[in-house]
């Protein structure tokens, strides 16, 4: 989840109500989630907008907002990660607070859906988050993986499906360096530069040259220099240590082609990749100079490209300059973390996910105002 910071009368601003900025200037991470976006602030503490239904905002209430509310009582948070109905942050001393929907365990404790920031059970340690369609997972400081919620596909990777609201560690990983949750898989990378993923294989996202679901990590064919990884809603992404990037799943994938992988693929055209982010079918990058790229569904403006086209192979993401990072929804959003400070978001809105105080579809990146 991600969004952007503005100032009321900035070009870039469309408003249909004419509401004071809440700042978001000092916001130091960005997540998209399904139809919310969420952000941290240099403070520790967090902000939310868009669809809030099952309280994913975090603000006590379940009434949807088109401008960021206050998380309640979310302090020294350090990071923050969305999924597709709830939203999750790390805090400075290794811990979780997570809130939303629960279903299926997704907010790590047995309580039921909790409007407000609720701790995981039992976790510390914590050095990332991320979130899944309904499921979350922790990377530890001692390189190992614990996750929780739905397990329907062994996306938990503790050889089981059983889905749980506790925190259970994944087997076989000791070494793990980065991890990321996608729709119904996870997958990491391990400080020797292969990649491990497990959960859901329709379509290959395992990247393991087969279509075969594991509830335990398998290993994504003819990667060994990956230094970060995203999981999307059916395709997975890795960037490499020379700045390239290569894709394998359903979709997505940045080749030019439009049919499934189960092995990696080159993106064509990048070179100087920093981070990525994937979404339900689509995939963003920043580059070295700050500027933006995306690829795959475009119908709803979500590659930022200034319509609404979709496109096999990275286009420009139109204005955007001055990049940190990018998240993408597993739905039909992204935003832009900023170096310059404040968030972008571009593409549905229809909940208010992109944070500009209105409910219009737009395909350029938005500031984000608050009441």
């Amino acid at each position: 989840g991600l969004n952007s910071s503005g100032q009321l009368g900035r070009t870039t601003i469309r408003s249909t109500i004419p509401v004071p900025v809440l700042d978001l200037s000092t916001a130091t991470k960005t997540a998209a989630g399904g139809s919310h976006s969420c952000a941290v602030l240099q403070d520790g503490t967090g902000r939310c907008w868009g669809r809030n239904a099952s309280g994913q905002l975090g603000n006590g209430s379940t009434a949807s907002s088109s401008s960021p509310v206050t998380v309640s009582g979310l302090v020294n948070a350090t990071s923050i990660t969305a999924g597709a109905s709830h939203s999750c942050a790390l805090i400075g001393d290794g811990t979780a607070r997570c809130w939303g929907l629960n279903t299926s365990g997704q907010l790590g404790n047995p309580s039921p859906t909790s409007s407000t920031p609720f701790a995981v059970t039992g976790l510390g340690g914590a050095t990332d988050l991320t979130a899944g369609s309904d499921h979350t997972c922790a990377l530890l400081g001692d390189g190992t993986i614990r996750c929780w919620g739905a397990n329907a596909s062994g996306q938990l990777g503790n050889g089981t499906t059983t889905s749980t609201p506790t925190p259970v560690t994944v087997t076989g990983i000791t070494n793990a360096i980065a991890v990321s949750a996608g729709g119904a898989h996870t997958c990491a990378v391990l400080d020797d530069g292969t990649v491990r993923c497990w959960g859901s294989n329709v379509g290959g996202r395992l990247g393991d040259g087969t279509t075969i679901s594991s509830s335990t990590p398998v290993t994504v064919t003819g990667i060994a220099t990956a230094t970060t990884v995203a999981g999307g809603g059916g395709h997975t992404c890795a960037r490499l240590s020379d700045s390239t990037v290569q894709c394998w799943g359903t979709g997505s994938l940045g080749n030019g082609a439009t049919t499934t992988s189960t092995v990696p693929v080159t993106v064509t055209g990048l070179s100087t990749v920093t981070t990525i982010a994937l979404g339900g079918q689509h995939t963003c990058a920043v580059l070295a100079d700050g500027t933006g790229r995306c690829w795959g569904a475009g119908s709803d403006g979500q590659l930022g490209a200034g319509s609404r086209a979709s496109s096999s192979v990275p286009v420009a993401v139109s204005g955007l300059a001055d990049a940190a990072a990018i998240s993408a929804s597993l739905r039909y959003h992204s935003c832009a973390l900023l170096t310059t400070g404040g968030v972008r978001c571009w593409g549905y809105n229809w909940d208010g996910e992109l944070g500009n105080g209105s409910a219009n579809v737009n395909p350029l990146p938005l500031e984000a105002l608050s009441l």
